[in-house]
């Protein structure tokens, strides 16, 4: 019998592609699912990739994790911690206990509003699908980054009308003819 004490475990809470089980399985062979739960006073919002943010209106599906000390380091590096996300511990209530989970919170301004790909979205789909997640929320946050990219697309586009009306009223008429002048037309 060892002296040797077991390492501590981390409590993790996963709200996007690390609740597809097969995903985490890869990435952290040493750690185990425990069970979905409500992540309250947080929304799912997408820059591309997953994100939550705080909103005392909103509620999240998650998955706890316990996460081995021997896993964090391989994770830590694919959520690029600590340049695209950062840890916080997050207070939540489980079962009317109060807990403390670690997620990744992504660095401000590290992205924009965007919507995932449909290879990251089908990833974390099957990870609701497998731990019973209502996918309404995943869907709502799809849908809103979706709102957010097309706005933005025909705000740029406005600009641009905007502009070419611009250069179109500061049209010289004899420009045309220097111009081919100038290349011997």
């Amino acid at each position: 019998m060892s002296n040797r004490e077991e390492p501590k475990k981390l409590l993790y809470i996963a709200y996007g592609s690390n609740i597809n089980l097969w995903q985490m399985a890869l990435k952290c062979p040493h750690s185990k699912p425990l069970d979905p739960a409500m992540l309250k006073g947080w929304e799912l919002e997408f820059r591309g990739v997953a994100n939550i943010v705080p909103n005392k209106d909103a509620e999240v599906p998650i998955l706890l994790w316990e996460l081995d000390p021997r896993d964090i380091p391989r994770l830590d590096h694919y959520e690029g911690c600590p340049h695209s996300y950062f840890k916080e511990n997050v207070e939540f209530d489980l079962n009317g206990e109060k807990c403390v989970g670690m997620a990744y919170l992504m660095t401000k301004d590290t992205r924009q509003i965007n919507p995932p790909s449909s290879y990251y979205m089908q990833t974390i789909w099957e990870g609701y699908l497998e731990n019973g997640m209502d996918t309404s929320y995943l869907l709502e946050a799809q849908s809103r980054a979706l709102d957010v990219s097309s706005q933005r697309e025909l705000e740029s586009r406005q600009d641009m009308y905007e502009l070419e009306e611009q250069f179109d009223e500061d049209d010289d008429p004899d420009m045309e003819d220097d111009i081919q002048m100038s290349f011997g037309i």
